[in-house]
């Protein structure tokens, strides 16, 4: 296990590492930033200082080469719109996201599971296929739009909940739920698939056959062999929460990662872009590891291969 775990870690850096070099020469395909800083009247030789501020008068791998040197010491470079350090300003956005994240994961999870799980136990009853529907509005509903219907609603109609920045516990209710809708949809399909295939294995029967009470078949047979394909799904629900949430932060101008790493975009700021997505990359990966061992422990048969 821990040869594996230490295979794991290696390929992570390496991957690491080709996302950050692929990052660096896209953005410097994006354009030049200095021409966005720059004000219209500017002279040649403000453009130039500008530039040779920034180190971008240097060749493309001589700029790759230094920032790499220095992104292994944590520096990323300073921002070119919040002449602020790129990493520090990660740092300071991310709690915003994780709390987020976080609301948004307890909504997904916390309905879509067991809704996923007791259409299975159910199969072809009246909640089995209203579990099916509400997952397929779920999956055909658009953020943005049911972002803007729920601040159309909730917010300008009836007044209930604030529909833009950070402001108490009700400012997170609609940006989450809107990040959460087709994660919950996601999670409440493979729930009860995964489940429905674990219900008619072979163990669940022959569990059944020994006389084995149905709520102990349920929970202790069929739910825990159903859980690894559920916890792969929420591994990659984690990470797309945390970096992927950039359509509801800019609908409800929420100051998380996904906010700043747009503007950071169209603004050409190439450290708060690297940054971000070399954060972004660090946490997926971390996170996918984090998984692989927690398989060891849901499937015992995992852990001896």
């Amino acid at each position: 296990m821990q040869r594996y775990i230490i295979k794991r870690i290696g390929q992570a850096i390496f991957t690491v590492l080709v996302i950050t070099v692929l990052v660096f020469f896209l953005m410097r395909l994006s354009g030049d930033p200095v021409s966005i800083m720059a004000p219209p009247d500017a002279t040649q030789e403000y453009i130039d200082a500008l530039t040779a501020k920034f180190g971008l008068d240097q060749p493309v791998l001589v700029q790759l080469w230094v920032f790499l040197k220095k992104a292994v010491r944590g520096d990323f470079g300073e921002s070119f719109r919040w002449q602020q350090p790129a990493l520090g300003l990660v740092f300071h956005r991310f709690p915003a996201t994780m709390q987020l994240g976080i609301v948004a994961a307890l909504i997904a999870w916390g309905v879509g599971i067991p809704i996923g799980l007791w259409s299975a136990v159910r199969r072809d009853t009246w909640f089995d296929r209203f579990g099916k529907a509400f997952a397929l509005v779920g999956q055909a509903t658009p953020s943005f739009w049911l972002g803007v219907m729920l601040m159309l609603l909730l917010g300008v109609r009836l007044g209930w909940l604030p529909i833009s920045g950070r402001e108490g516990w009700t400012s997170v209710i609609m940006p989450a739920i809107t990040i959460s809708f087709i994660m919950l949809a996601g999670v409440t399909r493979l729930s009860r698939s995964a489940m429905v295939e674990a219900l008619t294995s072979e163990y669940v029967t022959m569990a059944r056959i020994k006389g084995v009470p149905e709520r102990a078949v349920i929970v202790i047979h069929a739910f825990k062999n159903a859980c690894i394909p559920i916890l792969t799904l929420m591994a990659l629900q984690i990470t797309r929460l945390f970096m992927g949430a950039v359509v509801a932060e800019t609908i409800f101008s929420w100051p998380g990662l996904g906010k700043m790493a747009l503007e950071a975009v169209f603004a050409r700021d190439f450290p708060v872009v690297q940054a971000v997505v070399l954060f972004s990359a660090v946490l997926f990966c971390t996170v996918n590891i984090l998984v692989d061992v927690l398989y060891a422990y849901v499937d015992p048969r995992i852990r001896y291969r």
